[in-house]
């Protein structure tokens, strides 16, 4: 049996008033994620991204994409 099974199975045992005492103890230990911090992971992220991309001087778009998908499909 994995530990996680083990886990709940004690979970699983529990009555309703120790599961209120189980949560209020771990409640404080592992607070549970709100969406501020996912939101707040997601702008990280995004702020990392950013500072990867560089301004490429005399870029021509387009022949750049007309000689890719002449490499990639022969048109």
């Amino acid at each position: 049996m994995s530990t996680k099974e083990i886990a709940y199975s004690i979970i699983d045992q529990l009555g309703e008033e120790e599961l209120l005492g189980f949560i209020a103890l771990f409640h404080r230990v592992f607070p549970p994620k709100t969406d501020t911090d996912t939101t707040d992971e997601r702008c990280a992220a995004f702020e990392r991204m950013k500072n990867v991309c560089r301004y490429i001087p005399d870029l021509d778009e387009k022949s750049e994409l007309d000689e890719y998908r002449e490499e990639k499909y022969g048109k």
